[in-house]
């Protein structure tokens, strides 16, 4: 089986459970839209909305209560986004290669976010199991981040406000990812 059939798979079962979950998710979008606005606070959020998204990967009921309830990871996963927001600026201001830069940045750090929220990782942990993630996987991440970033653009394109129905199926593929890579490891002494 080839990485582009794994993850087409990967999408198929995104796009299941988006649509056998679509009613939550809906509203866990709005919900997550709504207060994702607020400066600061919205890094809490975040890591809510993507343990909630975690759930319903993992077939666990998801409600919009989850979405107010992961400050236990808050500090790191502040510094973190910190981080990655001003080396993102950095590379916005060199011309078509920051670009570029800015895209991988994206890909690179990706598996450090669900690290954080979903294992509680400190900041630099989460930085240097990101880099092993995406040594491991790169073409899933890399496929992950640009599928489940252009289904959420084109919410954003219907009028702003379709980003509530397709934040949800973004966000499972990039879900998905992350656990498809988190499967029990065997050790052998």
């Amino acid at each position: 089986m080839t990485a582009a059939d794994d993850f087409g798979g990967l999408v198929t079962r995104a796009t299941r459970l988006w649509g056998g979950n679509f009613g939550n998710l809906l509203v866990l979008s709005l919900v997550f839209v709504l207060v994702g606005w607020i400066p600061i606070a919205n890094v809490g959020f975040l890591a809510g909305y993507i343990r909630a998204i975690l759930k319903v990967a993992r077939g666990e009921k998801a409600g919009t209560g989850d979405i107010f309830r992961a400050w236990d990871c808050f500090g790191d996963l502040f510094v973190y986004l910190l981080l990655v927001i001003v080396a993102q600026f950095v590379l916005n201001h060199v011309p078509f290669l920051g670009q570029v830069a800015g895209f991988v940045l994206s890909v690179v750090v990706a598996p450090g976010i669900y690290g954080i929220i979903d294992r509680r990782m400190k900041f630099m942990d989460a930085f240097r199991w990101s880099l092993e993630s995406i040594r491991g996987d790169l073409v899933g991440w890399l496929l992950a981040v640009l599928i489940g970033g252009i289904f959420m653009a084109v919410g954003a394109l219907v009028f702003g406000i379709g980003i509530i129905i397709t934040l949800g199926w973004g966000s499972l593929v990039m879900a998905l990812q992350y656990d498809k890579g988190e499967q029990p490891r065997v050790i052998i002494l």
